[in-house]
Parts: C-alpha cells; sequence; structure tokens
C-alpha cells in the first residue's frame, strides 16, 4: 500500500453506482493509528512489532491518496479499521455505509420483542477484553438488554483485563467456562464439555437463590 501513487476509478462499472451498500463491522476502530487495524490486528495475525510499523504507514498512505484522488476523508471513520482496513475501503470504492453487524442481525430477529419479557439474556464469545468493548456481539446484545432492563450474562472462553466498562454497558455478570488450567490446546478439546458444566451449575445457582 505504501507504493500506490494513484487511485484511478474512472473504469468501474457505472452498474455499482445504482447499487447500495451496507458493510456490517463488528468493530469500530479507526483505519490507522494506536487504535487503528495494523495495532490492534497484527499481533493477533502474526505481525512483528516492525512489521505493523510497517503495516500502519501503509494504511495512512493509502489514506492520504484515498482523500487526494477520491476526495473522501476515511482516516478515522468508525469501523474504517474493520477486516483490516476494509470497511475503510468499502467506503472510499463502493461508496458503503457502515453499519455495526451484531446491531443489523438484532434488528433482524426482532431482538427487543423477544428479550422484553426474559428474566435473563446469556451471550457469548470467546475471549472479553478491551477490544470486545468496540462493538462485538456480547456488547451489542448488552446495549440492547440495558435497554430493556433485562440482565446479560456473558458466557466466554476468557477474560481479559481492562473490562469494567463491559457492566457499564450493560453486562450484568461474566463467566469462563475454563475450569481447569490447561493449555489453550486441551482446553478447546473439552470446551463443549466445560460450557454444558459452566451453564449447569448457573442454573443450580439460580434456582437456589429464587
Amino acid at each position: 500500500m505504501a507504493e500506490i501513487a494513484h487511485i484511478d476509478i474512472s473504469n468501474m462499472d457505472k452498474a455499482l453506482q445504482s447499487v447500495e451498500f451496507v458493510t456490517m463491522c463488528d468493530i469500530d476502530n479507526p483505519l490507522y493509528g494506536k487504535t487503528g487495524a495494523a495495532y490492534i490486528f497484527g499481533p493477533q495475525k502474526g505481525a512483528t512489532e516492525e512489521i505493523v510499523v510497517e503495516l500502519d504507514k501503509g494504511l495512512r498512505h493509502i489514506s492520504q491518496i484515498i482523500k487526494a484522488d477520491l476526495d473522501l476523508d476515511v482516516s478515522q471513520l468508525k469501523g474504517a479499521g474493520a477486516a483490516g482496513g476494509m470497511g475503510g475501503g468499502m467506503v472510499a470504492f463502493f461508496n458503503s455505509q457502515l453499519q455495526m453487524g451484531i446491531e443489523t442481525v438484532l434488528d433482524t430477529v426482532n431482538f427487543d420483542s423477544l428479550a422484553k419479557d426474559a428474566d435473563m439474556v446469556f451471550s457469548g464469545e470467546g475471549k472479553i477484553d478491551s477490544q470486545s468493548i468496540r462493538g462485538k456481539v456480547v456488547i451489542g446484545v448488552a446495549n440492547q438488554t440495558k435497554k430493556l432492563n433485562v440482565p446479560l450474562v456473558a458466557i466466554v472462553g476468557d477474560i481479559g483485563d481492562d473490562i469494567d466498562e463491559a457492566y457499564d454497558k450493560g453486562v450484568t455478570a461474566i463467566f469462563s467456562i475454563n475450569r481447569v488450567a490447561v493449555d489453550f490446546k486441551l482446553a478447546k478439546t473439552r470446551a463443549k464439555e466445560d460450557l454444558a458444566l459452566t451453564m449447569e451449575n448457573l442454573m443450580k445457582f439460580i434456582h437456589r437463590i429464587k
């Protein structure tokens, strides 16, 4: 990306101009910077510190080219950093609307109607951490249950640090299904059983305090 000099979209199929694109994102990270695509997701995919710096430079550069040639500033657009910067690309090249994926799904299934009379809602995620706060499933569901005044319990594989904000956003409690301290290679082989046993324990507890 750092070697791209210009972007010419004059040969883009004209039919695309009459198509409405909606891009569903599960995070609201900007395109670049310390909370951008490279710094947040690069290390998860195996990028070293040096590679992350180079990737971020490339994202900054392509953002400048988009602004110069297409007259669009996608640099700090919420969700532009989704999928390695695909969010920003969809806006720049397809005039797409960025929409939080979980909000779209909840609207589609009429979640508010389904959950309004519920005693409790359970949601789950592989790991809940500070990144989850930026719009992933558990927080998206919690935003809705909080409005409905229905408790939400998150059942997760791993609990990271700095998750206090999750409670402010509507999560009532968080429980990990990891019942023993083992390496992930072993933990994933027993995940189904551990999930079932964790839920069984929770149900016993809830039944006891009622």
